[in-house]
């Protein structure tokens, strides 16, 4: 477990981290963490060596959080904010199309470290309120901008009014937790789907959430 720095640990910092900018250093450690805390898992990550992944020390942490379990609230809402829902809501496309990139996204490996963490969160929350209130306030904010999707949908008559919007906003987190599990916890005999069969499937699911058609 790592001490709180001493003075001249905190001058190291000071003469290190010179010529960069609070923010991205703020930006670096919370990128490290990500990867850190999706590898290692909460308990056992170290502080020392976030700091280390990203070339800076310890005293950089501290000076921004009081400790590891701040950090990784700090990087749960960090990589909450990346997530492929929040990246497309300004998008200028369709429900329909908006949807069809959400379950494209399912199985890229493009986002593996963020999803690790989030897992990794996800069960850590389960243990520690405070880590719990953090999940469920950023599974919310995806829920929200859901909502909005759905809604949009319906106005657009892509999706049917007659469906509950929190039904299929709660589909639509299932999904993304549960195909990534699934895919961490297969056979490596037992590929992925390729994209030429899995996105027709998606384009199937999304289609039977459109209205029936009235003769």
């Amino acid at each position: 477990m790592s001490s709180v720095p001493q003075p001249e640990q905190h001058a190291s910092r000071l003469i290190r981290d010179r010529g960069r900018g609070p923010e991205e250093v703020t930006q670096r450690l919370l990128d490290s963490a990500i990867i850190v805390f999706g590898k290692r898992g909460f308990e056992a990550a170290t502080v020392s060596e976030i700091a280390r992944n990203c070339g800076l020390t310890t005293g950089a942490i501290y000076a921004r959080w009081a400790s590891k379990r701040e950090m990784f609230v700090a990087t749960v809402e960090h990589a909450s904010a990346q997530r492929m829902l929040l990246l497309i809501k300004d998008i200028d496309a369709t429900t329909a199309e908006k949807l069809a990139m959400l379950g494209s996204n399912l199985l890229t490996d493009a986002r593996d470290q963020t999803r690790d963490l989030w897992i990794e969160a996800c069960v850590s929350g389960s243990r520690d309120s405070m880590l719990h209130d953090s999940i469920t306030q950023a599974q919310e904010t995806e829920a929200v901008e859901l909502t909005e999707i759905v809604e949009a949908g319906k106005a657009e008559g892509a999706i049917d009014p007659s469906l509950s919007t929190d039904a299929v906003v709660f589909l639509c987190q299932s999904l993304g937790l549960g195909t990534y599990l699934a895919m961490r916890s297969q056979v490596p005999e037992r590929p992925r789907p390729d994209d030429d069969v899995w996105n027709p499937l998606m384009a199937r699911l999304i289609d039977a959430l459109r209205p029936e058609a009235t003769d």
